[in-house]
């Protein structure tokens, strides 16, 4: 390996973080999740209105509300409960187990304490790097992920981290600062 490393970073991912990467990866991921609940539920109102054959604006509005929250309600629910099979399911010690990211200009190598061995993986096989207010997520495909927590990073080294996958990642980076207490 003739590439220089440019900086490591030794992170690990708790069961708290967990919980919220669900709920990032549920309703920040994609942009339009939040419209196309409002959208549908907005659709399904309609049609319980005309029903009636006339329209009354105080009860469309109380059935979009209401078909609104219910959603939300059932994708919170949904996320709770996977949250809780995986805490369940963690028999290979995944939370709290170390992981070790050696950044290269066109690489990234990844070890764990929790499996043996290493990989190694092209930014350009990222499938999206997403960054919010506690975390960069890159996602290797639509379904697998792997969190960075800001926490175990200085400010210089969040910053060189940023602008690597601002520069490999171009419009597969994106930044959302929606999350947080």
């Amino acid at each position: 390996m003739n590439e220089k490393k440019l900086f490591t970073v030794k992170t690990s991912m708790g069961k708290e973080d967990y919980h919220k990467f669900l709920y990032i990866a549920t309703f920040l991921r994609n942009k339009m999740i939040i419209p196309f609940i409002l959208v549908i539920s907005g659709i399904m109102s309609v049609f319980l209105i005309y029903r009636e054959k006339e329209f009354n604006m105080k009860r469309f509005l109380f059935f979009w509300v209401a078909l609104a929250v219910v959603a939300i309600i059932v994708i919170i629910f949904k996320v709770e409960r996977k949250n809780k099979q995986r805490i369940n399911t963690d028999k290979a010690g995944v939370f709290n187990a170390q992981e070790i990211l050696d950044f290269y200009d066109d690489f990234l190598i990844i070890k764990s304490t929790a499996f043996e061995g290493e990989s190694k993986i092209n930014y350009n096989q990222f499938y999206q790097v997403l960054e919010t207010k506690d975390y960069f997520i890159n996602y290797f495909n639509i379904n697998q992920a792997s969190l960075i927590r800001k926490k175990d990073m200085d400010s210089g080294t969040i910053k060189k981290l940023k602008d690597l996958y601002r520069k490999n990642m171009k419009d597969k980076y994106r930044q959302t600062y929606l999350t947080g207490k």
